[in-house]
């Protein structure tokens, strides 16, 4: 498939249902559905508040690329930080613009592909991306993007999906690989969900599994990430996180979350230590920090002392 049509069933996927949009059943884009937004975001991902705290946003233009419904930008801008978010997708994009109009904040929004975005060389200090570059196709050219809107120092904050993880070596490799081909037994999927496993998504990958008889490991992968009818995810170990860094300079990367949630019973009797290991060493979330270096300004030498050709 063209990267152009897989953009533009990236963009139909989240315009339909903005990221952390699931984590409300209050009236949708009104102020107690983004209170619900982030509590479950939160409570589930503690290490993102953490991470937010974590950066002096004070004084500085900061730009999001792909905003969900707006909790993070919300934090961001309480933090001081002079805040753009942009999406690929319109529904994203009002839902932000909607969060911060509901909670009296400023910011700018606006809709455009992260390959392509609309500001001039060197407009931010901070670029902010958690959970995005994993899901762009062409995602070569939104980091040379990333790279010329950040001014020489400006920070990116990034989360990618994790390889060597949990989640990926063992749930969307292994487990769920089985689990597949048990749902095809009768009185499967009800016993999945009767276990506490959402139903709509069992019945969604059961019949997926009928209808293509042999998926390819990359649409398996995008199927498993961010829902049955995901187009498009990628994941990166440490290695491969720093070849998409390979422009900027890469000060640190960590790993964190587990969710102890998708292995039920058993999630729930692990010690809060265990999880806590596991998010650390085997996390889904690879966290890059770096920065763009300083351009090297050639010194001006007068032309009566330079060396003879």
């Amino acid at each position: 498939m063209q990267a152009h049509e897989l953009q533009r069933q990236v963009e139909s996927y989240w315009n339909g249902k903005p990221c952390d949009s699931e984590f409300s059943h209050r009236r949708f884009l009104t102020r107690e559905f983004f209170l619900d937004v982030e509590c479950e975001r939160y409570r589930l991902q503690r290490h993102i508040p953490d991470l937010i705290d974590s950066i002096n946003w004070s004084g500085k233009q900061v730009l999001e690329i792909g905003t969900g419904v707006g909790t993070d930008a919300r934090r961001i801008v309480r933090s001081g930080g002079r805040y753009t978010g942009i999406n690929v997708d319109r529904g994203s994009t009002l839902a932000t613009e909607t969060a911060l109009k509901a909670f009296g904040l400023e910011g700018t929004l606006e809709q455009c592909d992260a390959t392509r975005i609309p500001f001039a060389d060197q407009s931010f200090d901070i670029v902010y991306t958690f959970g995005v570059l994993h899901h762009i196709p062409e995602v070569h050219l939104a980091m040379r993007e990333i790279r010329r809107v950040l001014k020489d120092e400006g920070q990116v904050i990034a989360m990618v999906y994790n390889r060597t993880s949990v989640n990926y070596a063992i749930e969307i490799q292994l487990l769920r690989k089985l689990v597949v081909r048990l749902l095809s037994i009768p009185g499967l999927t009800e016993a999945f969900a009767a276990a506490g496993f959402p139903k709509d998504k069992l019945e969604r990958h059961r019949d997926l599994a009928r209808r293509i008889s042999r998926m390819s490991p990359d649409e398996w992968l995008s199927r498993n990430t961010d829902g049955p009818d995901n187009p498009y995810s990628r994941v990166y170990d440490e290695k491969e996180a720093a070849a998409l860094f390979t422009d900027f300079e890469v000060t640190r990367q960590q790993v964190a979350f587990f969710n102890h949630e998708h292995w039920g019973p058993l999630g729930a009797a692990l010690p809060q230590s265990v999880r806590e290991t596991l998010a650390r060493r085997w996390g889904w979330h690879r966290i890059i920090y770096a920065r763009r270096p300083a351009q090297k300004i050639a010194a001006f030498v007068p032309a009566q002392l330079r060396p003879a050709a």
